[in-house]
C-alpha cells in the first residue's frame, strides 16, 4: 500500500530545513515510527498544529523509498494544558523521551500506547510526579525488566529485616544477600510497598495514593538508577525535572 493510516502520539518533532519536520511518533498500530512532515514548519501549513510534541493525532502516511511522509493529519487531542505549564512540559518530555529510549522501531504495543495516552490525560488534574513514577515502573515491567519486589532477587527468600535495592541484581535484597551487590542501597520497607502499588494500580486510581516527600525522593532515585542501569545512559529531561521534585532544604 502506498498510503496507510495510524493513530499516534508525537514524541519528538525536529526542524530539518526547507520547512520540513522529522517526527518520532508512537502509534497504536505500528509502535514507534519516524516520518517526515513536509512543510509543517511553515506558518501557513495545515499540518503545523497537529505535529507538535505530545499531540494525539490521526495520520495518513505515504510510503517512501527511505522514509515515509505525512500526507494528511487530523488532531484528536491537543493537550493544551501541558504547553501552558512548564512543569507539565518537563514531565511530558520525560515520558516521551523514556518511551523513545526503551522501545525499538516498528514493534506495536497497545499497552504502552494506552499507558502513555492515559498518563498524559491524567496530568490535567493528577499528581505529575506520581504518574511519572508509575509510568516508569510499568514500562520497564511490561518490557521484561520488572523489578523483583515481593522476595529477595538473589535468594528468592523473604525480605525480613533491613531491605536493600539492587539495580544490577534486579530488585530488593534481603539483609543476608545485601553484600552480593556493593552498590545496593538501603531502602525503607514502605517505599517498596509504594513501588508495588505504582506497578499494580491503574493510573486513574493513583489519585488516592498519598506519598510523602522523603519516600518520593527515594523512589525517584531508585527507579532512575534502575532505568540508567538497563538503558546505560541517563535521559536529558531527567535533569530538568530535578528542579521540580526536590524538597526544601533540610
Amino acid at each position: 500500500m502506498k498510503l496507510y493510516k495510524m493513530e499516534a502520539i508525537v514524541l519528538r518533532a525536529r526542524d530539518i530545513g526547507g520547512g520540513d519536520k522529522l517526527l518520532v511518533l508512537y502509534s497504536r498500530e505500528y509502535g514507534k515510527i519516524k516520518v517526515i512532515a513536509h512543510g509543517a514548519s511553515k506558518p501557513s501549513s495545515r499540518k503545523r498544529g497537529f505535529v507538535q510534541p505530545f499531540n494525539h493525532t490521526k495520520f495518513l502516511i505515504q510510503r517512501g523509498r527511505e522514509i515515509d511522509s505525512v500526507s494528511q493529519c487530523e488532531g484528536v487531542e491537543m493537550f493544551s494544558f501541558i504547553r501552558e505549564d512548564l512543569k507539565k512540559i518537563g514531565y511530558a518530555s520525560y515520558l516521551a523521551e523514556l518511551l523513545d529510549a526503551l522501545t525499538p522501531e516498528g514493534e506495536p504495543n497497545e499497552f504502552l500506547f494506552a499507558l502513555l495516552l492515559e498518563t498524559m490525560r491524567l496530568m490535567n488534574n493528577g499528581d505529575d510526579e506520581i504518574l511519572a513514577r508509575s509510568f516508569e515502573i510499568k514500562c520497564v515491567g511490561f518490557l521484561g525488566y520488572r523489578p523483583v519486589l515481593d522476595s529477595c532477587a538473589e535468594c528468592q527468600g523473604q525480605t525480613g529485616g533491613r531491605i536493600h535495592f539492587s539495580s544490577g541484581l534486579g530488585g530488593v535484597l534481603c539483609e543476608a544477600c545485601a553484600s552480593a551487590d556493593r552498590e545496593a542501597v538501603s531502602c525503607d520497607r514502605g517505599v517498596v510497598e509504594t513501588m508495588k502499588v505504582l506497578l499494580s494500580w491503574p493510573p486513574v486510581k493513583l489519585r488516592l495514593l498519598k506519598v510523602g516527600r522523603p519516600a518520593r525522593n527515594q523512589i525517584k532515585v531508585l527507579l532512575r538508577d534502575y532505568l540508567k542501569y538497563y538503558m546505560e545512559h541517563e535521559l536529558k529531561s531527567a535533569a530538568f525535572l530535578n528542579r521540580f521534585t526536590q524538597g526544601p532544604p533540610g
